[in-house]
């Protein structure tokens, strides 16, 4: 019978109400009992006294480019990052080669994800057959096999109608879309439509583009009453167009993605290609409306868009692929939020835990008495510096790279197993 007993940790868990100092004890993979005091003999203790205890995080927007492009990463590379950023379950975008439109390339993300035996790895399955955005995918098909949702996510569904349908069967079998709202014909460039594009001479990406699928999308849901969640938001409008349909009723959330938090588009001048992502970084004024969406409870929760890319990928921002990885830098850069004062621990634990969990009706991302132990423990104040020696993916796409970073994950744990130590 294998027994870990975490001793003197600030739990943090959003789902239970609990903020104190709290022994927890886990036994065969799962939560025994969480007290004040706990005594067990027979346990291994984990003295975990000075930092913050909380479940373990839950990222429901990642890349982790297997199969197809594993020079990028691979499940074993991407769930050494998650789970040193304090995450013990990923959902991974179906856009690798093959795509996810298919049980056999679903059953491989799990299977291989199992073996890996790091963090839990759930795939997403398609909307539409290779993301070609013409022929539904047998959405039945990927559930049984273990999809825990449905996207195109890189690419929006352009035809209504088609959505529509989408919508209409994700509603039969409740599950969600996790929708990424970009009009190919208004987002063709590199960066956000602004002062920095006209400096640079670059092409832009328009806000309008985001927009404007965003309000299509919950019309549809609203129409249709199936589960829509908005990926990456950007923009006050957005926002606000979220927010109308969630007062009207309809079944939309929408998440956020650190980056989008943290950096302008301005950044572009500092971190060239690396600062390069779809949607783009915004202005100082949408990312204000961005932090205002999460103190208003518009935006549910945070993802990562963890997006790896090689360095010859990411010379030229006109021609850069786009996307950051941030399953390591999520942690320290939602902590500056809290060291700004924008939003409390409790609701940036609420946004990496209960949250995404709730969206996804996934059985984690709490501590409750028999769920399963996935548990991060974290110094919100320890100092360290992303590098060579300290990043898992096998990318490095990132304006953080190099930098010193505040607030480092001491132990991840998951399903009682320690699946990352701090050195």
């Amino acid at each position: 019978m294998l027994k870990l007993l975490l001793k003197k940790g600030f739990l943090i868990d959003p789902s239970q109400g609990l903020e104190g100092k709290y022994d927890i004890l886990v036994e065969n993979g799962k939560v025994k009992k969480i007290d004040e005091e706990i005594f067990e003999p027979e346990a291994e203790i984990l003295d975990v006294e000075g930092y913050i205890v909380a479940p373990g995080f839950i990222d429901i927007h990642v890349h982790l480019r297997d199969p197809g492009q594993t020079y990028k990463e691979d499940i074993e590379s991407g769930s050494r990052a998650a789970v040193a950023g304090g995450f013990t379950t990923v959902v991974c975008m179906p856009n690798t080669n093959p795509p996810i439109d298919n049980p056999q390339t679903a059953n491989y993300v799990l299977e291989k994800g199992k073996k890996v035996g790091l963090c839990r790895v759930l795939p997403a399955g398609t909307i539409t057959k290779g993301r070609k955005g013409k022929e539904l995918a047998d959405y039945y098909a990927l559930k049984k096999a273990g999809c825990v949702a449905f996207t195109d996510d890189g690419s929006p569904v352009e035809d209504s109608s088609l959505m529509r349908k989408a919508m209409e069967l994700v509603v039969q079998l409740d599950s969600v879309i996790l929708d990424h709202c970009e009009d190919d014909k208004l987002a063709y460039g590199a960066i956000n439509e602004g002062k920095v594009s006209a400096l640079l001479g670059l092409s832009e990406r328009s806000p309008e583009a985001e927009e404007i699928h965003v309000a299509r999308d919950c019309i549809l849901s609203y129409r249709t009453g199936a589960r829509v969640h908005i990926q990456h938001i950007t923009t006050e409008l957005a926002l606000d167009i979220v927010k109308h349909f969630k007062d009207k009723g309809a079944p939309v959330s929408c998440e956020v993605n650190p980056n989008h938090l943290i950096f302008t588009e301005e950044e572009v001048l500092h971190s060239g290609a690396n600062a390069r992502v779809n949607p783009p970084l915004r202005t100082r004024k949408g990312r204000k409306a961005l932090i205002k969406g999460i103190q208003e409870g518009v935006i549910d929760c945070f993802a990562t868009d963890h997006a790896p890319h090689q360095t010859f990928e990411k010379e030229l921002v006109e021609f850069a692929s786009p996307g950051i990885i941030g399953l390591q830098t999520a942690l320290p850069m939602a902590l500056e939020l809290y060291r700004r004062g924008v939003i409390s621990l409790k609701k940036m634990i609420e946004m990496f835990t209960l949250k995404p969990a709730q969206i996804l009706k996934l059985p984690y991302g709490t501590l409750r008495e028999g769920s399963p132990a996935d548990i991060v423990v974290f110094d919100p104040n320890k100092e360290w510096v992303l590098n060579e020696e300290t990043n898992f993916s096998k990318s490095r796409n990132t304006p953080l790279w190099g930098k010193t970073l505040k607030g480092k994950v001491i132990y991840t744990i998951k399903e009682g197993k320690i699946v990352y130590k701090d050195k």
